[in-house]
């Protein structure tokens, strides 16, 4: 059984970044980003990569060290990109007017 990957839980993330830089508004603000933009990278996986990286850079960590469920050990993000691709053509006659709906 594959044993999953350990790094810090998102509440000890934001604890570590407010002991050290204060609430998670201003340092957003101060990255220059929307005010919740800490808050949303955190709680959403692939939220932003950008954001995650410079997350990990204030701890003093690399991203894959903080983040084991979201980037590669080469620093690499993983995908949350879900492909919908179709497996099989829409029959004509369910198009509406010769095309896919």
């Amino acid at each position: 059984m594959a044993q999953k990957p350990c790094g810090m839980h998102v509440e000890d993330i934001k604890a570590a970044l407010r002991q050290q830089y204060g609430s998670l508004v201003s340092i957003s603000q101060q990255l220059g980003l929307n005010p919740n933009g800490i808050s949303a990278t955190l709680s959403r996986p692939g939220y932003s990569v950008k954001t995650e990286r410079r997350i990990a850079q204030l701890l003093g960590m690399k991203p894959h060290e903080l983040f084991p469920d979201r980037f590669h050990v080469d620093g690499s993000p993983i995908s949350f990109v879900v492909d919908r691709k179709p497996t099989r053509r829409i029959p004509a006659g369910l198009r509406q007017n010769g095309a896919a709906a």
